[in-house]
């Protein structure tokens, strides 16, 4: 391999390597959305089978999921006292 094959081959594991760097952040945030509504999911389930009437909809699985358990649990007050 010559010189410029070499330096080719160097600038393209740099660029790839920056890539990863910059999407990490992103596939780590939607990995931690994704995980907290599958859990939201869940409690919504039991707290609605228990005979806490809370509205399990992609809206209420986009709160608990952005917000986590707080989140779930400010709806759970907000049905309540509602």
């Amino acid at each position: 391999m010559d010189s410029t094959g070499i330096i080719t081959a160097m600038i393209l594991v740099c660029l790839g390597l920056l890539l990863l760097i910059l999407l990490a952040k992103p596939i780590k945030f939607l990995l931690k959305f994704i995980i907290s509504a599958l859990v939201g999911g869940g409690l919504l389930y039991f707290f609605n089978s228990i005979g806490l009437g809370l509205g399990a909809n992609f809206l209420t699985a986009a709160f608990v999921g952005l917000l986590g358990i707080p989140g779930l649990a400010g709806l759970l007050v907000l049905s309540i006292f509602l």
